[in-house]
């Protein structure tokens, strides 16, 4: 699992700002006198959520992105055309603009917008590892994500922690089991939480196995607590879809593989204190 990438760029000048913005986005604006702008990127694995908050109103522009970008306006309603599509979003909605297709997107003064970004492939693997089949890629998203469903309250949860997030080891993003399970929460919340041929898969009951598969998963946390084991991996280990794999981990063990995995980390890291504990004589073999 690869370290986050984080971004800050606080400029009066919106042509600098450019500078700093993806490759396939574009900031226009009027000039004007005491105008601000200030971007927060932080970018996890094929993921990331770019925050930018401004005094004037801009323009972005999406030049056939080959990621999909959802877009969080979080302070005041925004004006987007993806396509032939317009859209006027209010704070607490959001819409999926899928690739390639150019979108603009016109904001407010005193504007404060969230962008989140898919790498190509990436949504899709991830709802192939939750069904345990192949699906349909590049997977049809539905236009709009509705925020005010459990699942989509969720992953805007996970979306506005990530936005705040700040290197250091108290962030969300501090360890590397912490990245793993935001980025799988970030894949999957989405999935969860917008329309696509799928989605109604998400929600059929799985068929579990017997204790055996969760056994053979614990077996491998426990002898290498040293590795990025997410549900993920053990459900790739075990032959298994992820789904499958909760299902019979929260039957047998009534928690989530990634809770046993970081108690077995916590308690190995616990040991490893104690025999370093200064005055603690070390046995010899």
């Amino acid at each position: 699992m690869c370290d986050p990438r984080f971004s800050d760029v606080h400029e009066t000048d919106g042509g600098q700002v450019e500078a700093h913005l993806a490759p396939a986005v574009r900031l226009h604006h009027v000039p004007s006198d005491g105008f601000t702008v200030h971007v927060h990127r932080v970018t996890q694995g094929p993921v990331s959520v770019e925050e930018t908050r401004g005094t004037d109103g801009v323009r972005i522009t999406l030049e056939g992105e080959p990621s999909y970008v959802v877009g969080l306006p979080l302070r005041k309603p925004v004006h987007a055309v993806h396509g032939r599509r317009e859209l006027d979003l209010s704070p607490g909605q959001a819409a999926v603009f899928a690739p390639p297709v150019e979108t603009t997107m016109g904001t407010p003064d005193q504007f404060d917008v969230v962008l989140v970004r898919v790498g190509p492939g990436a949504l899709e693997g991830a709802l192939e590892s939750l069904l345990g089949r192949a699906v349909r890629r590049p997977l049809p998203l539905a236009t709009t994500v509705a925020l005010g469903t459990t699942a989509g309250q969720a992953w805007a949860g996970v979306v506005r922690s990530v936005a705040g997030a700040v290197p250091g080891t108290t962030s969300i993003l501090g360890n590397p089991l912490g990245r793993a399970h935001v980025q799988d929460a970030l894949l999957a919340g989405l999935l969860y939480a917008t329309g696509h041929p799928d989605r109604d898969a998400l929600d059929v009951p799985v068929l579990t196995w017997g204790p055996r598969k969760v056994r053979e998963c614990l077996d491998l946390i426990e002898a290498h607590p040293e590795r990025l084991l997410t549900s993920g991996t053990l459900a790739a280990h075990a032959d298994m879809s992820v789904r499958a794999l909760e299902g019979c981990w929260r039957r047998e063990r009534d928690v989530l593989p990634r809770q046993d995995v970081e108690r077995v980390r916590l308690r190995r890291a616990h040991r490893d204190l104690e025999a370093h504990r200064p005055g603690r004589r070390r046995s010899r073999t």
